[in-house]
């Protein structure tokens, strides 16, 4: 019987490891464009190939990130690379994995800001999509960095997913082939013993008067993680938590004192069609729950396009920005909150102008 010779698959270039070799180019604004056709990041290079896509994917991704990184470090944000668990030698090839923190975190009696981003992304970042899509700024956590720092405030960033450790260094997710050889590293096995060890390590040692708390997904999860192990310091200390999405559960937040507090102190953004800023009740998240607008579309868009009332409820509870005490009920609505235009004229940097 006769039969056809099998036609070979068709091999895919080599990935490119540099983001000209991409075909992208970051823009001064921050966009990351195609040279040729100024488009976004197209994913399906080859439609008939998700493995090869996704490969690809991640590498452009990491070169992005490493872009991230080292704005991270430069002036002005300066901020330093800190090894963890305390005692690895990076130079012995010990397992460990890292956070940033300001130079002065530590010491700075005033204010302390913490950011902890949600799941699958690198240090410094909040969503890969948008920082594809929009720009590195609207996607990391530069913007909100560089705002925090010029007005005064300590930053320390966390990195709950940099917990895997392979080819003598960490990573924020598991290699590709399975029979890569990887393990977790101590202290940071998961993303909530990441943020206790930091915490527990670091942020109890902070010398700050106040300290504000910024989260994300998976991120608001492992902050009222924090809550049940550190209560103490938290109830002493932090003023506001400002979440987008978050994944946390009151059921899980150990005792009526906490529950309290979360209600007094925490605002959760969510996506949703409601007009922006209008309350969106859940009960099962024991905090204020507020809509971030029809124009988020996405949630991986809703802390960009939050960030700036996000940061003006950080900036009231940190004693920043002054509510007018003459009307009581414009002081505890939401929506006067977001409303503030004398924040705003502050928080231009997050606006979309700035950021597309």
């Amino acid at each position: 019987m006769f039969r056809g010779k099998r036609k070979a698959k068709k091999e895919n270039p080599p990935i490119p490891i540099t983001i000209d070799d991409f075909g992208y180019v970051v823009k001064d604004d921050g966009t990351v464009r195609s040279k040729t056709t100024d488009l976004r990041y197209e994913f399906s290079f080859d439609p008939k190939d998700h493995a090869y896509n996704e490969s690809r994917y991640r590498v452009f991704i990491d070169l992005l990130g490493d872009i991230v990184e080292e704005r991270l470090q430069q002036t002005p944000l300066n901020f330093q690379k800190v090894i963890v668990p305390e005692g690895a030698d990076p130079s012995k090839n010990d397992p460990h994995t890292y956070f940033y923190m300001t130079p002065n975190a530590l010491k700075n009696t005033g204010k302390l800001v913490l950011l902890i981003p949600g799941t699958q992304t690198r240090v410094g970042q909040w969503s890969k999509r948008v920082m594809c899509d929009e720009s590195l700024q609207a996607g990391s956590m530069i913007n909100m960095a560089k705002y925090l720092i010029e007005n005064d405030h300590e930053v320390i960033i966390f990195n709950p997913n940099g917990g895997m450790w392979y080819d003598n260094a960490p990573h924020d997710m598991p290699p590709l082939k399975a029979n890569d050889m990887w393990s977790t590293i101590p202290g940071s096995e998961s993303p909530e013993q990441h943020c206790q060890y930091v915490f527990r390590h670091f942020v109890r040692q902070a010398q700050a008067e106040k300290i504000g708390v910024i989260a994300l997904g998976y991120g608001g999860h492992c902050f009222t993680d924090m809550i049940n192990e550190n209560f103490d310091i938290v109830k002493s200390k932090v003023v506001g938590v400002a979440l987008a999405n978050s994944t946390h559960l009151s059921a899980y937040i150990n005792g009526q004192d906490k529950r309290a507090w979360m209600i007094n102190h925490v605002v959760n953004w969510v996506l949703s069609d409601q007009p922006k800023g209008e309350d969106v009740p859940n009960t099962l998240i024991g905090c204020t729950s507020v809509s971030s607008g029809p124009e988020a579309e996405l949630p991986e868009y809703v802390l960009w396009k939050c960030a700036a009332d996000m940061m003006n409820f950080i900036g009231i509870k940190m004693g920043d920005i002054i509510v007018d005490e003459s009307d009581e009920q414009e002081e505890e609505s939401t929506d006067a909150i977001l409303a503030d235009e004398e924040l705003a004229e502050h928080l231009d940097i997050f606006s979309q102008d700035r950021l597309d």
